[in-house]
């Protein structure tokens, strides 16, 4: 139910909750004493009203609606999604932490943060309530403000990782490169920073260059278990499948439980057209994982080359429409119509797939060649000219 709510909502209602006990002061101190008074009773005790108090409550109320108003605003989303929004309210809590230090050293009254219930507690009548308050106070503002610039140091400062926008990873590639030409790394953290390297050089699709970092950190650190995956999928990208399937072999050795990679060579075993290998693998992947979108599905179309009808669609009966996998059930089910010459459903199969997913190169493939085989030349033509736009993006029409 609460992921329907809009997150401003949800700011909102916080808010609300925050603005409700000084709202009930000043509605009470401008209320309080507006009314006749009895005679025959003794005087409304009024003590407890203070100006002071007033104004700091009127201020809470006008910085709890400014960001109210400022929550609903095009600025709030982009502040959400920038590096200062934990480095502000951890400064601002910090801030405030240390903040109520000076004015309880000086008026000998302190209330504690962070309790389920604010008291105040005084320098001469609780003395030792009062003085873990004021040092508790203290050491979380420092605390938090330490942390504030800490976060905030991390957040601007460029890391050799992969994150970001481009921009950011070219500045990532950057400090990369610095830190490799510091000659005190160890064997350990130059392989590692390669193998970082090598993954902010595959988000920006140099693959060429990723492919020599994963391989400079593997010689350095053979048992470099993901750079040895992460290696395998820039060979599986560039068409290198016998290395794809060797550098997941290694890897899966060295760390056994990593799905992905089962699934990875599943898909390098099934584009080499090794099929009984690669039921195989998406065997073991449903055996590990048996939720996981794409193993029955992948299972089924290395059936379906197999000819394997009946284990096929046992297969795909499993797989909802709705789901992610759906697009690889329909290729499957195109494969198993072409291999009996049934063009017509291979091409319905298949368009349904592009209506999916438009840059399936697979199905555009499959559909041309569907299309040639029962005579619509002009459409067979389309699907290869919109198959070398994909193929080949530098020579788009």
């Amino acid at each position: 139910m609460l992921d329907d709510l809009a997150p401003q909502a949800l700011i909102a209602f916080a808010l609300a909750v925050i603005a409700f006990r000084p709202a009930a002061y000043v509605w009470r101190y401008f209320t309080h004493g507006l009314t006749p008074h009895d005679i025959t009773l003794p005087p409304e005790d009024l003590s407890w009203k203070s100006g002071r108090h007033l104004v700091l409550c009127l201020a809470s109320l006008a910085g709890l609606f400014a960001i109210g108003g400022f929550a609903f605003t095009e600025w709030a989303e982009d502040f959400a999604r920038s590096d200062w929004l934990a480095p502000v309210l951890l400064g601002a809590v910090g801030s405030y932490a240390l903040g109520t230090v000076l004015p309880g050293w000086r008026n000998g009254e302190i209330s504690p943060l962070i309790r389920g219930i604010p008291d105040s507690y005084s320098r001469a009548g609780q003395p030792r309530r009062y003085w873990a308050s004021l040092v508790w106070n203290g050491a979380l503002g420092l605390v938090l403000t330490a942390g504030s610039l800490g976060v905030l140091y991390d957040n601007t400062t460029p890391a050799c990782d992969d994150k970001g926008n481009k921009e950011e990873l070219f500045e990532a590639v950057a400090t990369c490169n610095a830190m490799l030409a510091n000659h005190d790394l160890d064997l350990e953290q130059r392989a590692e920073v390669l193998g970082d390297r090598g993954r902010v050089h595959h988000r920006l699709g140099n693959n060429q260059l990723a492919l020599r970092d994963y391989s400079e950190a593997i010689e350095l650190l053979p048992t470099d278990s993901y750079a040895l995956y992460n290696r395998a999928l820039i060979h599986r990208k560039l068409g290198n499948l016998p290395e794809a399937i060797e550098d997941l072999n290694a890897s899966l050795a060295l760390r056994p439980e990593n799905d992905r990679a089962y699934l990875e060579r599943g898909l390098a075993n099934l584009d080499l057209g090794r099929f009984e290998e690669a039921v195989e693998d998406f065997t073991l992947l449903h055996d590990r994982a048996p939720d996981h979108p794409y193993a029955l599905a992948n299972r089924g179309i290395a059936h379906a080359w197999l000819g394997n009808r009946a284990s096929a669609e046992s297969d795909f009966s499993q797989i909802e429409p709705d789901t992610p996998a759906w697009p690889v059930v329909l290729r499957g089910r195109a494969v198993m119509a072409l291999a009996r010459e049934d063009y017509h459903s291979a091409i319905s199969y298949l368009s349904q797939a592009l209506e999916i997913d438009p840059a399936d190169s697979f199905s555009l493939r499959k559909r041309a060649d569907a299309y040639w085989a029962v005579g619509e030349t002009t459409l067979a033509r389309d699907d290869d000219d919109r198959l070398v736009a994909i193929e080949s993006p530098d020579m788009g029409l």
